[in-house]
């Protein structure tokens, strides 16, 4: 009887310290930050295919970016920070957004509610709900007043209607200078790739030109069919 008893306590040690010695799980933050300072994914290969002059890092949660070689080109100081695009990028600090360049110098101070990227020459920027956009400079070139937009691509951008409303959200594209150049009609739309813009309508994919005019019929079921 004392043998056994000794045994349940012999086991009974063993798992305390298999489970105490048992490694942590990683939370979500953790391990998105360990994907982008994998050097497999932000390799020198992959950033020369892809044009790309700095790869995103994480350290302590904020984000900062580094050179092909993995040198540390600009230190991880923000909350978030967008990928490099037409030598600029957008970044969060303090809650707020600003836009930076390669050398990590503010061109736009940090003081809108969200900035995208940078595209065609032109960034969005958040005001009361609303999304407009603004050159390099900080100078509005479109007024606030949709609700979503996408990135530029091709000098087209695709927007929407109010989606807190009971109306369906619709989809459109505007140009540089804000005009709506294809109506609110589609169920969603993707931004512009060699001269056509992917569109949804009655739950089926197809692909318009710039002018909206049809040019791969509405009647795939997704996307990758075409």
């Amino acid at each position: 009887m004392t043998y056994i008893f000794l045994l349940i306590v012999l086991v009974s040690i063993g798992i305390f310290y298999a489970c105490k010695q048992k490694p942590k799980e990683k939370t979500d933050e953790e391990l998105f930050e360990e994907i982008l300072n994998d050097s497999r994914v932000n390799s020198r290969e992959v950033g020369e295919r892809e044009g790309i002059k700095y790869f995103q890092y994480m350290e302590d949660g904020k984000t900062g970016f580094r050179d092909l070689n993995g040198n540390i080109a600009i230190k991880a100081i923000y909350e978030s920070a967008e990928m490099f695009s037409e030598r600029h990028s957008a970044v969060e600090i303090d809650g707020k957004w600003g836009l930076i360049n390669e050398s990590g110098e503010y061109v736009i101070e940090p003081q809108f509610d969200f900035l995208g990227g940078l595209h065609n020459g032109l960034i969005s920027f958040r005001q009361n709900d609303l999304t407009g956009f603004m050159d390099v400079n900080g100078k509005v070139i479109i007024e606030p007043k949709f609700h979503w937009v996408d990135e530029f691509s091709e000098g087209l951008c695709a927007v929407s209607t109010d989606w807190q409303t009971d109306e369906p959200r619709l989809y459109g594209y505007i140009d540089t200078t804000g005009t709506l150049v294809i109506d609110f009609k589609f169920q969603h739309a993707q931004k512009f790739e060699n001269g056509i813009g992917k569109v949804q309508l009655n739950n089926l994919w197809g692909s318009v030109d710039k002018e909206g005019k049809v040019v791969v019929e509405i009647k795939h079921k997704y996307t990758s069919d075409y």
